[in-house]
């Protein structure tokens, strides 16, 4: 590998931390935020853009393998942050068990690091059966381009169920939804601020993933979707005040689905979509038409609402 300058590391080092920054304001998994970096930085290696996307300095990283040393019922190696800069650049490997190591920190796989290939079969039989059409590791460019993609060439419906929805404070989103509400009916489920499910909710996920303040976010997200309702009568928004594990986007025949997970932030849950006529579409599907039917105001009955979830028409 060529002799990077000192000049050149600091720019390095500058551009990545910029493109870390701006994938944490875009809600970015880790990995699709290191793919951006040696995207971006084509001279930079994997492991070392692994400890820019997470934010890290050497020090942090070899505090961190200590810790998952002990956790393990192991003596601390002490590894001495010119090693992890060496690590980094390529001039010298780290040994089998501390490459094991690093996965475990980074949560990924070796290859990932610039330490071997992949090699797995992939097994798509069982994929095809249960109707899965496409997927992804995370919340990404490329996911929410395939989101907005499916948006914009929707004939039949559009509905929408999470616990939040900043998406719809990025530039130019709202705006394709309220297009399609002239054509397809489209509807936006939100997690109520103010419910105890979002404080129980939210007190397993990083506080950098946490709901922000409910007055800011009320501000910020859910008036405008408010204001764009009263406008465009065939988009409604709707809030909740149950706790759920996934996010839903039904639009047409397919759904797409995300996972929730304690610890991790909303947008680290892998993104799967389902095509129709099969058992894991249904039940998602069953689950939209749960939230109507709670929804409804024509009185019609749903056992649940005895036990008092309530779903309501978003209103100020």
């Amino acid at each position: 590998m060529t002799k990077i300058s000192a000049e050149r590391r600091r720019a390095i080092e500058r551009e990545a931390r910029e493109i870390m920054h701006d994938s944490l304001r875009r809600g970015l998994a880790t990995e699709e935020t290191v793919d951006r970096i040696v995207r971006a930085v084509p001279d930079l290696l994997s492991l070392e853009a692994w400890r820019f996307a997470n934010g890290w300095t050497r020090g942090e990283v070899s505090a961190r393998l200590d810790q998952l040393y002990q956790s393990a019922g192991l003596a601390p190696p002490g590894i001495d942050q010119a090693s992890i800069c060496r690590w980094e650049h390529g001039e010298r490997r780290p040994s089998d068990e501390r490459i094991e190591y690093l996965c475990r920190l980074y949560r990924t796989r070796p290859d990932k690091l610039g330490f071997g290939i992949d090699h797995s079969p992939a097994d798509v039989g069982h994929i095809e059966r249960v109707g899965i059409i496409d997927a992804y590791s995370y919340t990404s460019q490329a996911s929410e381009g395939d989101l907005i993609s499916r948006v914009q060439a929707a004939r039949q419906r559009i509905n929408m169920f999470g616990l939040t929805r900043n998406f719809y404070r990025r530039d130019g989103i709202l705006p394709i939804f309220e297009e399609k509400s002239a054509h397809v009916p489209v509807q936006i489920f939100v997690m109520d601020p103010y419910c105890d499910s979002r404080r129980d909710r939210y007190r397993i996920e990083p506080s950098e993933a946490a709901m922000e303040d409910p007055e800011r976010y009320i501000r910020e997200i859910l008036r405008p979707l408010h204001q764009s309702m009263l406008v465009h009568s065939n988009l409604k928004v709707f809030t909740y005040n149950f706790p759920c594990s996934f996010a839903i986007e039904e639009i047409d025949d397919v759904c797409r689905v995300m996972l929730y997970g304690h610890g991790k932030r909303g947008t680290q849950g892998p993104v799967i979509t389902f095509s129709g006529e099969t058992s894991a579409y249904n039940y998602f599907v069953d689950q939209i038409r749960w939230l109507e039917r709670l929804a409804a105001e024509d009185g019609t009955l749903e056992p649940w609402a005895s036990k008092d979830i309530v779903v309501r028409l978003l209103d100020f």
